[in-house]
């Protein structure tokens, strides 16, 4: 296993993103930001969106993802040497 994969969410406010999570298996990580993707829909749904010009569309269709998957490498395990110095 080389890699990790981190669960990140794209904020609404300056562009920032935030690590909800990380996973062993890419296809787990690409389920968990789906199932919250069509719960981010089904909350905005329930909103008043009469001021947009563009009607909501469900996260299959839309191209603009809110919640994604990144793959991080995952570092090799190293010990950490022993002091000698320590009692």
């Amino acid at each position: 296993m080389d890699n990790i994969y981190l669960l990140i969410e794209h904020g609404r406010e300056q562009g920032e993103a935030y690590v909800l999570g990380w996973f062993d298996s890419e296809a787990t990580a690409k389920e968990a930001a789906t199932k919250l993707e069509w719960d981010a829909y089904r909350e905005a749904l329930k909103h008043d969106h009469s001021w947009a010009s563009e009607q909501l569309l469900p996260p299959d269709q839309a191209e603009y993802k809110r919640f994604w998957v990144k793959p991080l490498q995952k570092f090799p395990y190293a010990t950490a040497p022993g002091s000698a110095g320590l009692h």
